[in-house]
């Protein structure tokens, strides 16, 4: 019995190897491997891969909160006088607003995304970028809520093509929210553009382009309105533009290397408008202009290596005339013109405006000549704490106006923003802004000057402090 049962466990234990043996080579199915995102590097440009696809995407963006604050005082606008003759009124009349109804205290939030995807071609890299921003905010700069596309453009082969920064401008509206005198279209109010650039190597290029007039078109606006804080409007008095039928026209030369960067532009922009009567509203055209306004615009920048890391200097000069906005001063602090927080009265805006007749009953328009020049300094006191100083000057000359406007006016904007970034990727800045404007008495003031229909001097001088405090987590 003994004897049985040994030969039987070893059959068995026979049996469980050469079973073991054969399902060892078995076929076996294994967990697919897990798919990971695949990281990628285009242009300069690190992001993913889009699956399915050789495009390299980034989403970037930022969310900021802000408080901000300024003075107020009472503000002043142009008034039309009835029954006075064609364009005799700009210069009889000005009404108040109480300071009262400007809010000098506020509150902005902004939500903005970005999209960045490209990939190689044997053309160089095809990239496609957008940028949207939502915004809500009350009381001093900004009120109610909107959402916007801020930029939208396709770039391949030395083409840009859609809603993209000037190539007009240089170093855009400078270091802080609020602006100073600077023709921005870098990170505001970007027109429509087509445009080619040539490289030619060593950091050189030059560019074509042509870009809508759109909110840059400050035709016969007449006289400036600012009535709130936060943003001027810009109305017509007694003309009307006719349709656009020509863009801007931009070209540009410019150099990028080790040392820094320089740029020299020029803008060419079409002034075509009409007099429709002393009377505000419709009516018959009796007096046009059709001309040419131009502008140009030089500036450079120096890094600081030697001050510390990331520290630069930049310094900008912008001529222009009958092209207003291009003179940089539509967009000093929040574009009102001069009149900061909507106190005192803002510079006449416009790229023409019609004065009246001369003695033999022909129309008189009026010429603008505007000038700008601004610097920003940026210094890096450690990794952590920087500080951005700015400054800007203007002037604004009105010619042919019959003694109607202004024919002289001058801006200065002095500021500073001060940053903290504790962490990577978040900000606590603090902005500090002050803007004075002077502007010479209109020859036809004299003794009928009124303002809110009483005998009075001119409104010559006016100034505004602004300050922000804002938070902002980049991604």
């Amino acid at each position: 019995m003994t004897y049985m049962k040994l030969v039987l466990l070893s059959s068995a234990a026979g049996i469980v190897a050469v079973a073991s043996a054969q399902a060892a080579d078995l076929p076996t199915r294994k967990a697919a491997p897990a798919e990971y995102v695949k990281i990628c590097n285009v242009g300069g440009m690190a992001g993913f891969i889009i699956p399915g696809s050789d495009t390299c995407l980034k989403i970037g963006g930022y969310i900021t909160a802000q408080i901000e604050a300024g003075n107020t005082t009472k503000g002043y606008t142009w008034a039309p006088v009835a029954g006075g003759p064609a364009g005799s009124h700009s210069g009889s009349a000005l009404v108040s607003t109480p300071a009262s109804l400007h809010p000098d205290f506020g509150f902005t939030t902004r939500a903005n995304i970005s999209l960045d995807a490209r990939q190689n071609t044997s053309y160089g890299v095809l990239r496609g970028y957008v940028e949207l921003q939502v915004e809500n905010g009350n009381g001093f700069d900004t009120d109610g809520t909107g959402s916007y596309i801020n930029l939208a453009y396709v770039q391949w082969a030395g083409i840009t093509a859609g809603k993209a920064p000037s190539f007009f401008s240089f170093f855009g509206g400078g270091e802080g929210w609020a602006n100073i005198f600077s023709p921005d279209q870098q990170g505001f109010n970007q027109p429509d553009v087509l445009a080619y650039t040539a490289t030619f190597g060593g950091g050189f290029s030059a560019t074509i382009a042509i870009q809508s007039q759109g909110p840059n078109s400050f035709s016969a606006t007449g006289l400036t309105n600012n009535s709130s804080s936060g943003g001027g409007t810009n109305q017509n008095v007694d003309t009307t533009n006719y349709g656009q039928s020509t863009p801007d026209i931009v070209a540009n030369v410019r150099v990028d290397q080790s040392w820094g960067s320089a740029q020299l532009s020029g803008v060419v922009h079409q002034v075509h408008v009409y007099e429709a009567g002393a009377t505000p509203g419709p009516g018959v055209a009796t007096f046009s202009e059709n001309k040419w306004g131009w502008a140009i615009d030089g500036g450079v920048k120096f890094n600081l290596p030697s001050f510390g890391a990331g520290d630069n200097v930049q310094l900008q000069g912008v001529y222009s005339k009958n092209a207003f906005w291009y003179s940089g001063i539509p967009d000093g602090m929040w574009g009102e013109n001069g009149a900061v927080n909507g106190n005192g009265l803002a510079m006449t805006a416009g790229d023409t405006y019609f004065a009246g007749t001369d003695a033999a009953g022909n129309a008189v328009w009026s010429t603008p000549t505007a000038w700008s020049i601004g610097g920003t300094f940026e210094h890096h006191f450690s990794p952590v704490f920087s500080i951005d100083p700015q400054a800007s000057y203007a002037q604004l000359h009105w010619s042919g106006s019959l003694g109607e406007l202004s024919s002289n006016s001058e801006s200065w904007i002095v500021g500073a923003v001060a940053h903290w970034d504790p962490v990577p990727l978040l900000d606590f800045s603090f902005e500090l802004m002050y803007q004075n404007t002077h502007q010479s008495t209109p020859l036809n003031w004299g003794t009928t000057g009124t303002i809110d229909g009483v005998a009075s001097s001119f409104k010559n001088n006016t100034d505004g402090v602004a300050g922000r405090f804002y938070i902002t987590r980049n991604f």
